[in-house]
């Protein structure tokens, strides 16, 4: 039986979780770069994956035949509090909410980063949300672990950079 899995699942949840918190100096000079830089990056990321997955016989995955183009990426920069710095990244838009992320915002926090993910669901009734979720480093055993922090009715920016502030006051 094939294991079902997403393109975009992967660079959201592990990829680029893993460039935060396992690669730094690299993750930071390309925040150095600039958003091009970074928007071409995840282009790039995404057809290499692309291309690795399509050699897998064991894996369905849902989003192999997509065509996406770096502008499918965004780029933005805000503050919160007057003094935490967040890098948001905007995915292509999800085709199914098989936990795409919409968003993910780094907080660039005195002690760690923090990384959210805002991801694109659809309620028991079949009305679209977006769950709230964080990707923290499990240090005891020395793993990740995920953590929801529940929903919000849009995948603005503002909406899901407000329900981040809640959670880190």
């Amino acid at each position: 039986m094939k294991r079902k899995i997403s393109i975009h699942y992967f660079l959201a949840h592990m990829e680029i979780r893993n460039l935060v918190f396992e690669e730094w100096p690299k993750f930071n000079e390309l925040l150095l770069e600039g958003p091009e830089a970074l928007k071409e990056y995840f282009f790039t990321l995404w057809n290499k994956k692309k291309e690795e997955f399509a050699n897998r016989y064991d894996l369905e995955v849902i989003d192999i035949d997509r065509k996406i183009k770096d502008s499918d990426f965004d780029v933005s920069y805000s503050v919160l509090n007057k003094e935490l710095k967040v890098f948001n990244f905007t995915m292509p838009k999800p085709l199914s909410d098989y936990g795409q992320a919409e968003c993910i915002s780094v907080v660039l926090t005195s002690k760690f980063p923090r990384y959210f993910t805002l991801e694109y669901s659809k309620s028991i009734g079949g009305q679209e949300e977006y769950i709230v979720g964080e990707w923290q480093i499990d240090f005891e055993n020395d793993d990740y672990m995920h953590k929801n922090y529940g929903t919000i009715k849009s995948a603005k920016i503002g909406e899901f950079l407000g329900k981040i502030n809640d959670i880190l006051q």
